[in-house]
Order: C-alpha cells, then structure tokens, then sequence
C-alpha cells in the first residue's frame, strides 16, 4: 500500500501543477461568467405563436357572444300563426268640430277649446236678446271674447242667417217695452211715435229716423223686415 501511494519528486511536481491548472480553471471560468452576461434567448418565435393564441381565443369568445345574441333575438321573437294574421283596423280620425252658432246650445259651445260654462252662457243669452247671429264675427261682441281667442275658435264655427227673427216694425208687438241690442237709446219709442204719426214705417226710413251711422244701421238692418 505504501509503495502504491508512493510518488517521485517528478510526479509530485506534475501532480501539484496539474492541480493548480485545474484550480485557475474553474476560477477563471467563475468571472467570466460574471463579466460577460449570457447570450440573450431569442424569443420573437415564441411571442409570435403566443399572440396568435391570443387571438384564437378572442374569436372564439366572440363567435360565441354573437351565438348568445342569436340565440336571445331568437327567444323573444313572436311567432305567429296562420290564422293569426289579420288586418287590423285603421285608427279613425275624429271629424273637426264644426257648431253653427245658431243652433248650438251651452253644452256644444262648451265643446270649444277655450269656451267654459260661463263663456257659453253668454254667447246664448246674447244670441237670445239679438234674435239671432248673421255673421260669425258677432261672437267678437260677447262680453269677455277676447281677439285672441275668437281667432282660436273661428275656424270651427257657422252660421245659417235665415234663422234669425226679423222684427217687423209696424207689429203690435213692437212697443216701448221692446230691447235689442243694437237700437240706439230711446230708438224703439222714437220708432214707435214715428209710427203713430205716419201710420206705418218702411224699412228704408229707419237709418234717417234714428239718425244712425253707417256702421250702426249695418248692424241692424239685418234684424228688420221688408215686410210692407
């Protein structure tokens, strides 16, 4: 064993270098690896096939976000049958309203925009002491009617003038007590002496005997018969 173990100056000396060679190695192999940092992986194949995984996914979460949205729009649409389809009918438009203001009472006044219990009140007692409207625009002369609002409501009214009640002048019924509206203050007894004097009074004669302005004998002409 002894002589096994047993080496020459000359192997000593090779040993021990060879030794010291092998301890120089690895630590310069140690600093290098410090020194000069590793190669760096080249990854751009990997990123490539990741982003395109990336992608697979997200069309396939899209395709079946539109499944679901079919699948939904398909649920709630109705299905008809055959005998189910029919016409329906068409919504009907009421008809303008349309009052002729001869006839009308309180209540089909009271149909107008704008027109109350009180307004429509005034309008027929008014329309009782004239005898009658020939014209649409005396709805002006109602107390409260403003311009405003008879433009509003104009277009929905008429008026039949053959309804009205002519005053025949010469009746005994026409006396002192007698009112219209549209004869002056004290015009029915200055009518009613005049009458007494002449016998009888014409049409014609009324405008002088009164003394009216033309707008004033406009108004009430109307209202007088031609009667002779």
């Amino acid at each position: 064993m002894k002589d096994f173990l047993f080496f020459t100056k000359g192997e000593r000396n090779g040993l021990c270098l060879l030794v010291a060679l092998a301890g120089a190695s690895i630590t310069i192999s140690a600093n290098l690896n410090r020194l000069i940092p590793p190669s760096a992986t080249d990854t751009t194949q990997f990123e490539k096939e990741l982003e395109l995984f990336k992608k697979s996914l997200q069309q396939k979460e899209e395709r079946r976000d539109t499944y679901k949205v079919k699948e939904k729009l398909e649920e709630t649409k109705p299905i008809y049958k055959k005998e189910e389809y029919r016409s329906v009918p068409k919504t009907e438009i009421p008809a303008k309203l349309s009052l002729e203001i001869n006839s009308a009472d309180t209540t089909d006044f009271k149909k107008l925009k704008g027109i109350g219990s009180a307004y429509a009140n005034r309008i027929v007692k008014f329309r009782e002491k004239l005898g009658g409207f020939y014209s649409v625009s005396q709805i002006k002369e109602v107390y409260g009617i403003s311009e405003e609002l008879f433009e509003s409501i104009r277009p929905q009214l008429t008026v039949n003038p053959n309804k009205i009640k002519k005053i025949d002048l010469n009746d005994e019924s026409f006396t002192y007590g007698f009112y219209h509206p549209y004869f002056p203050k004290k015009g029915v007894s200055t009518l009613v002496k005049a009458r007494k004097e002449q016998g009888r009074i014409e049409k014609t004669e009324v405008k002088n005997i009164l003394n009216l302005s033309d707008e004033d004998w406009k108004r009430l002409s109307p209202y007088l018969t031609n009667d002779k």
